[in-house]
C-alpha cells in the first residue's frame, strides 16, 4: 500500500502544473467525503510515502497541496490538520524522516494570505488538542517559529 501511495505521489509530481493541480484538487475534495477511518488511512500512507520522494518533487507537490488547501474553508483545513495531528500522535515515528527544513522553505514561499489561512487553521487545531505539546516537541524549533508556534 505504501508503494502505491509513493507511486501516485511520483506520478503527480511529474505532471504539468495544470494537470497536477486539478488532480490534487479532486483528491482533496474526495478526502472530505471519506469516513474518518479512510481519512486516517490516506494520511498514514502519505506520511509513509513522503520520505521516499525526491526532495525537488516533494517541494513541488507540497507547495501545490498547501496552495489548494489554503483555498478550502477553515473547517476543511481544520479537518485535514486534525487528521494529520491524530495520526502523528498515534504513530510518532511517522514524522521522524520528514525534511522539516524543506517543508518549511516551501511554506515560506507561499503568499502571505495563504500562509495566514494555513497557520490560523493549524493554530486552532493545536489549541484544541489535549496533547498538543507532544506534537510540538516533535517539530524543529525553526519550523515552529515560522508558523508562529514558538
Amino acid at each position: 500500500m505504501n508503494s502505491a501511495a509513493g507511486s501516485i505521489i511520483h506520478i503527480l509530481a511529474d505532471l504539468p502544473i495544470f494537470l497536477r493541480k486539478q488532480m490534487m484538487q479532486n483528491r482533496l475534495k474526495e478526502f472530505y467525503e471519506m469516513s474518518d477511518d479512510e481519512k486516517s488511512e490516506i494520511i498514514n500512507m502519505a506520511l509513509s510515502a513522503v520520505p521516499t520522494i525526491d526532495p525537488n518533487k516533494l517541494s513541488v507537490l507540497f507547495k501545490t497541496w498547501l496552495e489548494l488547501l489554503s483555498e478550502f474553508d477553515a473547517e476543511k483545513r481544520g479537518v485535514m490538520f486534525q487528521t494529520y495531528c491524530m495520526q502523528i500522535l498515534a504513530n510518532p515515528c511517522s514524522i521522524t524522516k520528514l525534511d522539516f527544513k524543506l517543508l518549511t522553505t516551501v511554506f515560506v514561499s507561499l503568499d502571505q494570505v495563504q500562509r495566514e489561512r494555513l497557520t490560523d487553521s493549524l493554530h486552532e487545531v493545536l489549541l484544541n488538542l489535549p496533547n498538543r505539546s507532544k506534537i510540538l516537541k516533535m517539530i524543529p524549533e525553526h519550523s515552529l517559529k515560522i508558523v508562529g508556534l514558538k
